[in-house]
């Protein structure tokens, strides 16, 4: 695609994609349907939907895990964090944001700063997310931060 990510290691056993070799990862195989099996059938969906939407910002890696789901470009940016009737769309920035969609915010260092929007309904799905994790994915995920 021309932006790909280059010099990042892959794991072999599940096929996430490090800055680092053999860092460490939450290494396993699991789907969105597993991640969500707790929630309500429209959760899933919206889930799906957000999924495209970090699909259409770059070349990403989007990895469910057992608890959470993670998208990585060179480093993991943004994710999903399920409930039975909605879920969080979390993503990192440089910078806090302010606005009352923001139901939680948690600093990770001097350049990170986590922020978490709560999802029920299509309308969460807005452009105003959209341009949020499109500058954790250009601003952060495509930066290693070494």
């Amino acid at each position: 695609m021309g932006d790909e990510p280059t010099d990042l290691w892959i794991c072999p056993r599940c096929g996430a994609r490090l800055v680092g070799r053999n860092m460490w990862h939450s290494c396993g195989t699991f789907t969105l349907e597993q991640l969500l099996s707790r929630s309500e059938p429209p959760v899933v969906e919206l889930a799906r939907r957000y999924v495209s939407m970090l699909c259409s910002l770059g070349d990403v890696q989007i990895i469910p895990q057992k608890t959470r789901l993670v998208c990585v470009a060179r480093v993991r940016f943004a994710g999903l964090y399920p409930r039975r009737d909605s879920f969080l769309a979390s993503f990192a920035l440089h910078r806090w944001l302010a606005s009352p969609r923001i139901v939680r915010t948690a600093d990770y260092g001097p350049r990170w700063r986590g922020h978490f929007v709560l999802v029920r309904a299509p309308a969460d799905l807005d452009e105003e997310l959209r341009a949020w994790l499109q500058e954790s994915h250009d601003v952060v995920g495509l930066h290693s931060g070494r």
